[in-house]
């Protein structure tokens, strides 16, 4: 990703928030990070992020926490934190979650996010306009919550049983509102049609915008 090489990462701590098996936070260290604590609430990604951190000798530690419950004891902690795709939609009220993200961050410390865009989610039938059934269409303005009655695949697309969980839909206007609201300023906002997708339908994706990255310094 281009936009990390703009990014001063020697001898930071950084974070991820949540962090899902630490793959990406690792990565992340490989650009001169000093320190990294991820966050997440699975138990069986935090175990999975421990090994991997273990295979990679790097200085990272994981936490197997709710976000929003994370200790004082990282309270202006960190130099960055990062936060990926498909992160926000876990989160209610995004003004109480990007409150735990400035609480965490040091004085001009930085965010960057690689996020689905809203206007994905418009799609969940798929993109094939002929068939498409706009009656169906997500709407953009429904908050949710809407639920996942079983576990998700995203590589294979396979379905398994898992308990039942539930994502919440934020415009781009609410996550925009919710990031400024915590006292983080934004230095870059940019759009882009990239998102997985077979051959068949590139061509209408590239119409859309699929993706988003937001980088931000808390004040």
């Amino acid at each position: 990703m281009s936009k990390l090489n703009t990014i001063d990462f020697d001898g930071k701590t950084i974070s991820q928030m949540p962090c899902n098996n630490g793959r990406e936070l690792l990565s992340l260290m490989k650009f001169g990070a000093k320190e990294a604590i991820g966050f997440d609430i699975s138990d069986t990604a935090i175990s999975e992020a421990e090994q991997l951190a273990k295979i990679a000798n790097l200085n990272a530690k994981f936490e197997r926490t709710n976000i929003l419950e994370i200790g004082d004891q990282f309270n202006n902690y960190f130099d960055f934190i990062y936060i990926s795709e498909g992160s926000l939609q876990w989160f209610p009220d995004l003004n109480d979650y990007f409150n735990v993200v400035s609480r965490l961050l040091k004085k001009g410390g930085q965010i960057l996010i690689f996020e689905i865009h809203p206007f994905a989610y418009f799609f969940e039938n798929g993109f094939d306009f002929e068939k498409q059934n706009f009656e169906k269409l997500t709407s953009y303005f429904k908050k949710g919550p809407y639920n996942c009655p079983t576990g998700l695949d995203y590589v294979g697309g396979a379905e398994y049983e898992s308990n039942e969980c539930f994502w919440f839909m934020h415009k781009m206007s609410d996550i925009i509102s919710a990031v400024l609201q915590a006292g983080i300023e934004i230095q870059e906002f940019e759009e882009y049609n990239l998102e997985m997708a077979n051959s068949e339908t590139v061509k209408t994706l590239e119409k859309f915008p699929l993706s988003y990255i937001l980088i931000g310094r808390k004040k």
